[in-house]
């Protein structure tokens, strides 16, 4: 049997570890764009500050020839793949694992040589470069979701002044509500030298001499030493588009996280899998997603059959000094909420019948497993919803 798996992802990697695991002569090739073997990508904006924990992002060894690294796959036939540089390589099993890139708005002079997107340990490296070589110490944030609040509290660790750009009325907007966003940015502005200017849209950047200027639409215009792009990701799809693998947003794939053809399957943020909440068809960009889907699809590829549970959507964002973890529907209040708000804490659950269908905590994130758990379980906490608002469940209620 020959397995390839295209992607240098951390889903890429635990699908190789899981089909070494069980057929540890197994004939596989990992086709990635990178030159670097896979490494985890969640811990980029803490790179940024701490070269030190550079070499522990890496996953682990590997068996260097089954590894084919600065190439990517460029075609897709039944029972071959062709890469850019011209190589194909025969499968029985092929995985999708490919990632996601940033994603990078249509503004003018978004090419320019200090701008960049965070998706790679390069745009980590290169942004070390650029501040090194501006005697301006402010950055320039387009968004203020995930990516770009953790990368402005990188900055902020390396003593630099951050202006998020922000088109929305909020930060953290697809996963806070407006109480929450609100309480969030409070605590960042009062402790930090960071400024969110919402509401706003650049309409341009312009570099000169080792600076970097943003036209807003207001009229303002920002100075710093590099732009970062914040504005989420893209999956990396488009040489499969022209396969008869489906595609909606994303790979379409089944309970055994299998394409619309029998023997490639797909993991990771290029997949879109049953979601628990919606009951439709979602990508759940999140690292533990990542890794779940990537065993499952290893097993599977190797003749297991095994179905993979509908996905539970849920982020864990430690910024700032602010804990914060939400899931589900968590910014918009539908069916039954219940909150409890403080100075400094928030919590709030949505329940359906007594089904937990989203939450914001933040404060006391500790028992985020029983949450996530509940959740992806459909377990009717009705009974336990006090319990659940206020942190006193833990992973030890097993109803």
């Amino acid at each position: 049997m020959k397995y390839v798996i295209a992607g240098g992802s951390i889903a890429a990697y635990t699908a190789y570890k899981e089909i070494k695991k069980y057929e540890k002569n197994a004939d596989i090739k990992v086709i990635s764009k990178e030159k670097l073997h896979p490494y985890s990508k969640m811990v980029l904006p803490y790179v940024l500050y701490d070269n030190s924990i550079r070499d522990s992002m890496f996953t682990g060894k590997v068996n260097e020839e089954d590894f084919v690294l600065g190439d990517s796959l460029v075609d897709v036939k039944d029972g071959v793949v062709k890469t850019q540089k011209g190589k194909e390589f025969d499968y029985d099993k092929l995985l999708i694992a490919t990632g996601a890139d940033a994603y990078m708005p249509d503004i003018e002079g978004i090419e320019n040589s200090r701008v960049v997107g965070v998706r790679y340990l390069e745009d980590i490296e290169k942004m070390r470069r650029l501040i090194s070589t501006s005697n301006l110490r402010n950055v320039v944030i387009i968004g203020a979701g995930l990516v770009g609040i953790e990368m402005g509290y990188a900055f902020s660790k390396m003593g630099l002044s951050v202006d998020f750009v922000v088109g929305s009325d909020r930060i953290l907007s697809q996963i806070l509500d407006e109480y929450a966003a609100s309480l969030v940015e409070q605590q960042i502005v009062a402790s930090h030298p960071v400024r969110f200017l919402k509401g706003e849209r650049v309409l341009s950047i312009k570099e000169n001499e080792n600076r970097i200027y943003v036209k807003l639409e207001s009229n303002k215009t920002l100075e710093g030493c590099l732009v970062v792009v914040g504005r989420g990701v893209v999956p990396n799809i488009e040489m499969f588009k022209n396969s008869n693998i489906k595609i909606n947003s994303s790979i379409v794939v089944d309970k055994y996280l299998k394409t619309s053809i029998d023997n490639i399957y797909a993991a990771g943020d290029v997949a879109e899998c049953d979601d628990v909440v919606s009951l439709d068809k979602r990508i759940h960009a999140v690292w533990p997603s990542a890794v779940s889907q990537a065993k499952t699809a290893a097993k599977n590829m190797l003749g297991f059959n095994i179905e993979y549970m509908p996905e539970f959507m849920r982020n864990l964002v430690p910024v700032f000094g602010i804990d914060i973890f939400t899931g589900g529907i968590s910014k918009e209040d539908k069916f039954d909420v219940y909150t409890v708000k403080s100075d400094y804490e928030y919590r709030k659950i949505i329940l359906e019948d007594g089904i937990l269908k989203g939450f914001i905590v933040i404060g006391d994130v500790s028992n985020y497993g029983a949450f996530t758990y509940l959740a992806k379980e459909r377990i009717d906490v009705s009974k336990i919803k006090d319990e659940l608002l206020y942190g006193s469940v833990s992973m030890n209620y097993l109803p």
